[in-house]
C-alpha cells in the first residue's frame, strides 16, 4: 500500500494517489488514516483549490479488508461500535476538508467503499462501474453505509442494496445522486481531467468559499452561513 501527494498547476492541484490495487484498493484503519491525513495536508496549503484523488488500479474501492475480520473475534459490541464510529468520522474528515475532492470512479466500488466515493464531493464515474455491499453475507449489517444509501436511495433501492440483492450501476449512481456524472470508460481520464481544469481556473480562496456554502447549507438546514460567505466574497471582489 502506498500513498503519494504530488502538486500541479503551480500548487493549486493536490494529487493524492492511494495504491492497493494488489488487493482492489480495500482499507484498513492505518491506511484510512493515513489517506485523510494526506489529504488534510494538501488542504492545509492556501495555494491549493482542488484535490484529485487517483485510486491506483482497475477498482475505485475494494470496501473494507477482510483479513481484518479475524481480529474482531472476542471484541466486544461496544468496541466494534466505537471502530465503525472511528471509521466514519474519518470519512467525515473528507467532507469537511475545504476544497473539493475530485476523483475517477472505475470498476468496483464494495462496502465500505460506498462511504469513501458518497465522501468525494465531485466523483466521476465511469459507465462501466458498479456498487454492491457484500456485508451481508458475512453476517453483517452495514453500519455508516448502510445509513449512508438508506438516507440516499429511495427505500426499495435501499433495501436491495443493503441485503446484497442488487448491485448498482453507474447510471442508477448517477440517478441518486451519488457521482456527480458518468462517461464512458475510455473517456474516464480526460473528463476528470477536464474538471479538474476547469476548477483549477477559479481562484483557490473563491473555491473555497463555495465549498463552505455548500457543506454549511447542507450541515445546518440553514442558508445563514451562505450569507456572510457570500458576501465576504462579493466585497472582497468589488473592493479589489
Amino acid at each position: 500500500m502506498a500513498i503519494n501527494l504530488t502538486r500541479e498547476h503551480d500548487g493549486r492541484v493536490a494529487r493524492v494517489r492511494y495504491d492497493n490495487a494488489a488487493r482492489g484498493n480495500c482499507l484498513d484503519d492505518g491506511a484510512l488514516a493515513e489517506l485523510v491525513a494526506t489529504m488534510e495536508t494538501a488542504a492545509a496549503d492556501g495555494t491549493c483549490a482542488v484535490i484529485r484523488l487517483d485510486m491506483a488500479g482497475r477498482h475505485f474501492c475494494g470496501g473494507w479488508d477482510t483479513t481484518s475480520f479475524a481480529a474482531l473475534a472476542g471484541t466486544t459490541q461496544e468496541a466494534v461500535a466505537a471502530g465503525l464510529r472511528d471509521s466514519d468520522a474519518a470519512l467525515h474528515r473528507i467532507r469537511q476538508l475545504p476544497v473539493p475532492v475530485v476523483s475517477a470512479v472505475r470498476g468496483q466500488v464494495i462496502g465500505f467503499g460506498a462511504g469513501l466515493l458518497s465522501a468525494i464531493h465531485l466523483p466521476v464515474a465511469a459507465a462501466g462501474a458498479r456498487l454492491s455491499l457484500p456485508e451481508a453475507r458475512f453476517g453483517f449489517a452495514p453500519a455508516g453505509v448502510g445509513y449512508t444509501i438508506a438516507r440516499a436511495l429511495p427505500r426499495p433501492h435501499a433495501y436491495a442494496l443493503v441485503t446484497g440483492a442488487s448491485t448498482a450501476t453507474a447510471a442508477q449512481l448517477l440517478g441518486w445522486g451519488l457521482v456527480a456524472r458518468v462517461v464512458a470508460d475510455d473517456d474516464l481520464d480526460s473528463e476528470v481531467d477536464a474538471l479538474v481544469e476547469a476548477l483549477a481556473a477559479v481562484p483557490p480562496h473563491t473555491l473555497r468559499a463555495v465549498v463552505e456554502v455548500v457543506e454549511s447549507s447542507l450541515a445546518t438546514g440553514s442558508p445563514e452561513r451562505a450569507y456572510e460567505v457570500s458576501a465576504r466574497t462579493i466585497v472582497a471582489s468589488v473592493t479589489a
